[in-house]
């Protein structure tokens, strides 16, 4: 297991006209298998609509997707909605360092860590958890995925309130191995789950 390598980054999160200044902390990587067995919910899906919304002075992006094929946890139906912090919305917004939010149209498949909606961000490890279907001319299928991996941590702003609010999120706290097996087309992804979970 390779030593966990903390890189201290400068991010600014924009807030209407307040700045709040933040240090970012890349994690080591999830192998794939502890990806497996650690989300809640993995699934095939479609990006159906992608909005910004704000609650409570914050501002999230809303993320629905068409459910195509359930691969592990409890089927939710046709459709299911994921809410990922950050986004921009009259004339507010808040962008968070490494955040890789879904956009409207893509094919995936999304690794999610908890359906409740109360995440930073709902794929496990982030970026680690969210694999883009891509079709090339030839219509062969290949996976994409945007691994960047840092935690939002406030430690110093203008705005106490908001501070607290961004501080008491979830964010997820696995620190775990480095990555060993990236799976390059779906059907490697399929199988590979499957095989994972019919060994547990």
């Amino acid at each position: 297991m390779k030593t966990k390598q903390l890189i201290k980054n400068f991010v600014v999160v924009l807030i209407g006209s307040v700045i709040i200044s933040a240090a970012a902390t890349t994690i080591q990587k999830f192998t794939f298998e502890e990806m497996v067995e650690l989300s809640e919910l993995i699934l095939e899906g479609e990006v159906i609509s992608v909005a910004p919304f704000t609650s409570e002075e914050l501002v999230y992006t809303r993320v629905v997707l068409g459910v195509h094929d359930v691969l592990k946890g409890d089927d939710p139906g046709e459709y299911l909605e994921l809410d990922f912090l950050g986004g921009e919305i009259d004339g507010k917004a808040i962008r968070v360092s490494g955040q890789d939010i879904p956009f409207e149209g893509e094919k995936g498949f999304y690794f999610i860590e908890n359906t409740s909606n109360d995440s930073v961000n709902p794929l496990l490890g982030w970026s680690q958890g969210h694999f883009r279907i891509v079709t090339d001319a030839k219509g062969n299928e290949s996976l994409e995925t945007d691994i960047r991996l840092e935690l939002l941590e406030i430690t110093d702003n203008k705005n106490a309130a908001l501070a607290t609010k961004l501080r008491n999120m979830k964010f997820s706290n696995q620190l775990v191995t480095e990555l060993s097996f990236t799976p390059a087309t779906p059907t490697e992804l399929r199988d590979a789950v499957d095989a994972i979970l019919i060994g547990d």
